[in-house]
């Protein structure tokens, strides 16, 4: 799959692709793609410097690099999302809370 990266296809002379899960399929061998499958590739291409996306029908095989530029989230969109965490038993329903932006204990 890194070899694929590399190759020139698709009016680029190489760079991030995306494959058909039949393909993957394919080119494993397997007549099934069980997730240690595709968490063994994904790792292999860790070490060639790529990340694989699984995109249910297709996965996207990708460098790192090209994921920077996706914008982050800020606090203040966040913040009304947020909801406290619980600790505690979970059938008694009255744990501690915590609040996720503080960590601190919520009465």
């Amino acid at each position: 799959m890194a070899q694929i990266y590399r190759q020139s296809f698709g009016n680029a002379s190489s760079g991030a692709y995306r494959i058909r899960r039949e393909d993957l399929k394919n080119i494993t061998g397997r007549p099934v793609l069980h997730q240690t499958i595709i968490e063994d590739v994904a790792d292999w291409l860790v070490e060639q410097g790529l990340v694989l996306i699984d995109r249910d029908d297709y996965f996207i095989v990708t460098p790192p690099a090209m994921l920077d530029g996706i914008r982050k989230v800020p606090n203040d969109v966040l913040e009304p999302f947020h909801h406290p965490v619980e600790f505690g038993d979970p059938g008694e329903g009255t744990g501690r809370q915590y609040s996720l932006e503080s960590a601190k204990r919520v009465p």
